[in-house]
């Protein structure tokens, strides 16, 4: 259950080298007294039809990096944002730094960042988890959500999360339970949490914490009473998201 926009990176395919291989084999043996004029004009031609860099708003990750040390605050948050959209994992380490930045939107831009990049910024999972008790509303939902794709490396956070599930916003609660299914069995301690989130007054809450529960599996067994009883509410989402649940948990079925 996604509550935030991830910009997906630019697919970039090289398949120019095989497609032609037969071709180039041929023309050369051909064409022996032209060999050495052809093959290096081909391989030149080739290597133009190469991997390129992905870019956005026509500049590279590098070039991005540089200006996330800008001087200037919304130069900061552009780059914090671009490296995000490039999924520049790469960098993974400069964007946890950010998050200390001196400027609070610059914060909230690299933690998006990190959220989109994942697991290869599994370094940021000390840095995020103080961001769980930020003021900033939407900070605490992006630390979360940033934390749910981290999988084994988040396991420290599971405390954190949840207690996170008791935030005074709908929308952090509702995103912290689906990061703890996001970790799947790892955040079976959190069950009774997730149990309790059922009964939230918040819809957004009570389906993600359903689908959360089925995320876990099995090893949630001791909510099936409170999902067969949500199974039976009046609201269309929220009997799908408990009956959904009921199968996996009672019988691996996601």
């Amino acid at each position: 259950m996604q509550l935030a926009t991830r910009l997906p990176l630019v697919k970039v395919v090289n398949e120019q080298y095989n497609r032609h291989k037969n071709n180039r084999n041929g023309l050369c043996e051909r064409s022996n007294p032209m060999r050495a004029v052809l093959l290096p004009c081909l391989v030149v031609l080739l290597a133009g039809c190469g991997k390129r860099e992905a870019l956005y708003n026509g500049k590279g990750a590098a070039q991005w990096l540089e200006a996330l040390h800008d001087a200037n605050a919304q130069t900061r948050r552009e780059a914090a944002g671009a490296l995000g959209a490039l999924k520049a994992g790469v960098y993974a380490a400069e964007l946890t730094a950010a998050l200390k930045d001196a400027d609070g939107e610059v914060r909230l831009k690299a933690a998006e960042a990190i959220w989109s990049i994942g697991a290869a910024a599994k370094d940021a999972v000390p840095d995020l988890i103080p961001l769980l008790k930020d003021n900033n509303p939407t900070m605490r939902l992006t630390a979360a959500g940033a934390l749910g794709e981290m999988g084994p490396d988040a396991l420290t956070a599971i405390p954190a999360l949840r207690d996170n599930l008791k935030d005074g916003d709908a929308y952090v609660r509702a995103q912290t339970a689906a990061s703890l299914g996001r970790l799947g069995a790892d955040a079976r301690s959190a069950v009774p949490d997730l149990i309790d989130a059922l009964r939230d007054r918040a819809k957004p809450v009570c389906v993600a914490a359903a689908y959360a529960l089925g995320d876990i599996g099995p090893d949630a067994q001791p909510a099936t009473a409170a999902l067969r009883r949500l199974s039976q509410a009046r609201d269309g989402d929220l009997r799908v998201a408990a009956t959904t649940a009921l199968k996996a948990v009672e019988n691996g079925q996601n």
